[in-house]
């Protein structure tokens, strides 16, 4: 399963998926789980916040290695499901790539939550941050559930 997270600036939200995505899988122990994370105004040069690698240094995850990149048509097709992180993202991303409309599933929806937005917590506290690793890993759980049981029954057919 190859997922893209999407979110504006490529800085913080869908970084925090990507990784998180990761190290879920793996203590799992799920094959063939990949992550990876684009924004819809990200440019190379922004760097990844603080608070960022203050949350994920708190699951284990210490090596954040990331430069943020501008979601492209190459990554809409690498993935199997996009996950774009706010409704505006999604219709950005339906609007300019049409042909990749059905693996596009906003976040919280994915996690059971309904059709709302992941809050961006740019510039805000390290609590702040904590609060949207907190709904993040809590909606992965959900998907990896979904997606690990769907894969499952598919293999028994």
């Amino acid at each position: 399963m190859k997922i893209l997270f999407v979110c504006t600036g490529n800085t913080c939200r869908s970084v925090m998926a990507e990784f998180l995505l990761r190290k879920l899988a793996a203590d799992r122990g799920l094959a063939g789980w990949e992550a990876r994370s684009n924004g819809v105004a990200a440019e190379g040069y922004f760097k990844i916040p603080s608070g960022v690698r203050t949350a994920l240094a708190d699951r284990g995850i210490a090596q954040v290695a990331h430069t943020p990149e501008l979601v492209g048509r190459d990554a809409m097709t690498w993935a199997d499901l996009v996950v774009p992180m706010t409704r505006a993202h999604r219709d950005h991303l339906t609007d300019q790539y049409p042909e990749f409309g059905s693996k596009i599933k906003l976040f919280l929806e994915l996690a059971g939550k309904g059709a709302g937005d992941v809050a961006d917590p740019i510039g805000q506290s390290d609590a702040v941050y904590r609060r949207c690793r907190d709904e993040l890993e809590q909606g992965l759980g959900r998907i990896i559930d979904a997606y690990a049981a769907e894969k499952d029954r598919n293999a028994g057919s």
